[in-house]
């Protein structure tokens, strides 16, 4: 019998930080094999909330008591640090070389079990792998993995820990529609189990077994009960500054090329196993796509041929920027061509320990790998640096503040990116992708993250951008409602080969 005693009761408490107040007065109890949604806009305090739960963090005043085992699941994972490679380069994930040998799927695995104690489990008896349709990726390396793949191998390590309060931080981020009601059926059965959630998540995410929701705004609960009474109250305000015009930021003259992409009969391989099949693909000047498709069906590695990141583009019949891959251009000039941005290089702006919370470096352990500020990550999207910066000039320096002031967030100018809320960094990389006015944009999920707020404005800016200013566009979602209404064509991968190639039918 589930006891109806409270697990979690949180009584007038109170955060800051600095000085800086990031929850205040914050009250509410959670009962025994209950569950709570906590929403609200980037910046909230979701986050901070969820590590005041756990203990991860202290109160400045009020109390907070929670005598259950707990686990918090992060909305950034720490792979690549497990593997070792936490410091290498983006395209390190594209490149296999014999004489390496990065942490595989079942040694992540054999290790937790070990940390874990766990004697009990084995790889091959191990339903979770099932459950999350992922023992596919018992062949792979922790390095191979889609964004998709990562986040449901995260919260199977979760899991295995046997807790009785899990808080998960934007659990359904990077998951395709399937996977996300598959996790929200797996929750479910979980707390028929007696296990009790506190998930951060959208409005639109809440699982229907929820029965408690806090909507945070400005570290304040606004509102406290049914996630059917909500109304109205997650979202409100604009983040658009309309005085600063996006056509002064966009001045430059953008290239003008007949083809941006050209793929004839394209493939892919990972280790004689196929990733791309048979490819046919071209996207002409000023067409915006929509590349679609499950976890893992191949779209991280398609948009690699196209960065230049994967080496495999040398070797087959692959037009970019109206050049055939491999007669003379260099990486450099294929990046300079582009603004991007994707879940994966936003891990490598979170190097080290990274910061997992909406006020970084909050815990006393915390040790930031990085000291760029948010406008320095803007400005490093110019050469396309990954985790550092070159000396800026003037005029760099003022084109970057302009974006900031575009979107009201002038106030994270100076900030360490790493003390930015995660929205707000997915904000700041979105600026960091358009900032060089690039011929093509490609957006891998970019509103992850993101509030309701800064999701529609974002649509309705780069549907001005594309436009307004003929910049071509390939647009990655699993959200429908997220892809901007210049998007007409879409390409769908499933298993690696295209199933569909043609005009969007469904706006």
């Amino acid at each position: 019998m589930v006891s109806d005693y409270p697990m979690v009761s949180l009584e007038k408490a109170s955060l800051s930080y600095k000085n800086t107040p990031v929850l205040k007065d914050i009250t509410f109890q959670l009962k025994a094999g209950k569950s709570l949604a906590i929403i609200g806009s980037s910046g909230s305090g979701k986050t901070s909330l969820a590590k005041l739960i756990c203990k991860e963090v202290h109160p400045t005043s009020g109390e907070v008591e929670n005598s259950f085992r707990t686990i918090f699941v992060s909305q950034q994972d720490h792979f690549s640090e497990i593997a070792g490679l936490g410091s290498t380069y983006y395209s390190k994930r594209y490149e296999f070389h014999d004489y390496e040998n990065p942490m595989t799927v079942p040694e992540f695995l054999q290790q937790l079990f070990k940390r874990l104690g766990r004697e009990d489990l084995t790889i091959e008896d191990l339903e979770l792998l099932d459950t999350f349709k992922i023992r596919y990726l018992l062949d792979r390396n922790l390095m191979q993995l889609s964004n998709g793949e990562r986040k449901r191998l995260q919260l199977i390590g979760a899991i295995l820990e046997q807790p009785e309060l899990l808080i998960m931080d934007q659990p359904f981020t990077g998951l395709d529609v399937q996977a996300r009601a598959q996790l929200a059926e797996l929750l479910e059965k979980l707390t028929i189990q007696g296990l009790s959630f506190v998930l951060i998540c959208g409005k639109s995410e809440i699982p229907d077994f929820v029965e408690n929701v806090l909507v945070l705004k400005e570290g304040q609960i606004t509102f406290q009960g049914s996630p059917q009474h909500i109304g109205t109250q997650e979202y409100s305000g604009s983040i658009i500054n309309t005085e600063v015009k996006v056509d002064t930021l966009l001045s430059r003259d953008t290239e003008q090329f007949e083809t941006i992409i050209k793929m004839k009969h394209v493939n892919v391989q990972m280790k004689g196993k196929p990733i791309l099949v048979d490819i046919n693909w071209e996207v002409k000047q000023g067409e915006c796509w929509a590349l679609l498709g499950h976890n893992g069906a191949g779209k991280s590695t398609l948009l690699s041929m196209v960065t230049a990141d994967n080496p495999q583009g040398y070797t087959n019949d692959l037009i970019l920027f109206d050049l055939k891959r491999g007669s003379g251009e260099s990486i450099w000039d294929i990046k300079n061509r582009i603004g991007f941005l994707s879940p994966e290089l936003h891990l490598y702006f979170m190097r080290g320990n990274g910061v997992l919370s909406s006020v970084p470096g909050i815990s006393s352990d915390a040790k930031p790998y990085s000291t760029l500020s948010c406008t320095d990550v803007i400005i490093s999207g110019y050469r396309d640096e990954i985790g550092t910066a070159s000396p800026v000039t003037p005029h760099q320096r003022t084109i970057a503040h302009s974006w900031l002031e575009l979107v009201n967030l002038t106030k994270l100018a100076d900030t360490l990116f790493l003390n930015a809320s995660l929205g707000e960094q997915r904000v700041i990389l979105l600026l960091r992708a358009l900032v060089k006015a690039p011929a093509l944009l490609i957006l891998d999920e970019p509103c992850q993250g993101m509030d309701a707020d800064q999701i529609q404005y974002f649509k309705s800016l780069l549907d001005h951008i594309c436009t307004s200013r003929h910049i071509t566009m390939v647009y990655v979602s699993h959200h429908k409602n997220e892809i901007p209404d210049s998007v007409q064509k879409v390409l769908v991968l499933e298993k690696g080969k295209v199933i569909e190639n043609g005009s969007r039918t469904d706006n």
